[in-house]
């Protein structure tokens, strides 16, 4: 696993994101990044209070990546039925190569799966 922070350049199936808010703009458009599909899953921060409701406004992120719509479709399946691995929503798998999580906070870096894993 690699660890990146979440406003770096990175590459991933050979197209160049630039950070975290890269990928999720392509993930909620579903616009390819050069030929590369992005796909998420993700929850909502905790709320304890209304007050929390109105201002909280982060997520915690799993995105899969793929070269085409079939294949992105199939780790969306798998993705979506996984169950969390830990705390966080964090459901990052090597099974679902290349596959990033992020936090949702702008302190937390991005996890990524690493092929050698």
């Amino acid at each position: 696993m690699k660890t990146i922070k979440n406003n770096q350049k990175m590459t991933i199936l050979g197209s160049v994101f630039y950070g975290v808010e890269d990928i999720i703009d392509h993930a909620l458009s579903g616009r390819p990044q050069n030929g590369v599909y992005v796909g998420y899953d993700s929850e909502r921060y905790p709320c304890f209070d209304s007050e929390d409701f109105i201002y909280e406004r982060r997520q915690y992120w799993n995105f899969v990546f793929a070269v085409s719509l079939d294949d992105l479709a199939v780790k969306l399946e798998k993705l979506k039925n996984m169950k969390q691995l830990g705390c966080n929503f964090n459901k990052l798998t090597q099974e679902l190569h290349p596959m990033a999580y992020w936090q949702g906070d702008f302190n937390n870096p991005i996890l990524l799966t690493d092929e050698n894993d």
